[in-house]
């Protein structure tokens, strides 16, 4: 298994809260259905783009570290592409 860092920006909700924990659970889970494992979670906060995406002017930032097997990374990207929630995402192999 490898370790990859995984930045996620996504759509802010009003109550903001409730669909951090909402994407966590989503993530955990499908990072688990792929034989991987999730670790540190660090909430970066809701930040300014530097241009609108999706006519958003800000998002909601989180990093993971995570675990996977090296043939699960194309369908966890897949999986992050297709979420409607996540505007844009980065996935980097860690040390």
């Amino acid at each position: 298994m490898n370790k990859y860092d995984l930045t996620v920006a996504f759509r802010p909700a009003a109550d903001g809260e409730a669909n951090t924990e909402k994407l966590e659970e989503k993530l955990e889970k499908t990072v688990a259905v792929l034989g991987g494992k999730t670790g540190k979670m660090t909430e970066m906060g809701r930040k300014q783009l530097a241009y609108k995406i999706d006519n958003l002017a800000e998002a909601t930032f989180l990093n993971w570290t995570l675990e996977l097997p090296g043939e699960a990374v194309v369908q966890l990207e897949k999986k992050l592409t297709i979420d409607r929630d996540i505007i844009r995402h980065l996935l980097v192999k860690g040390t």
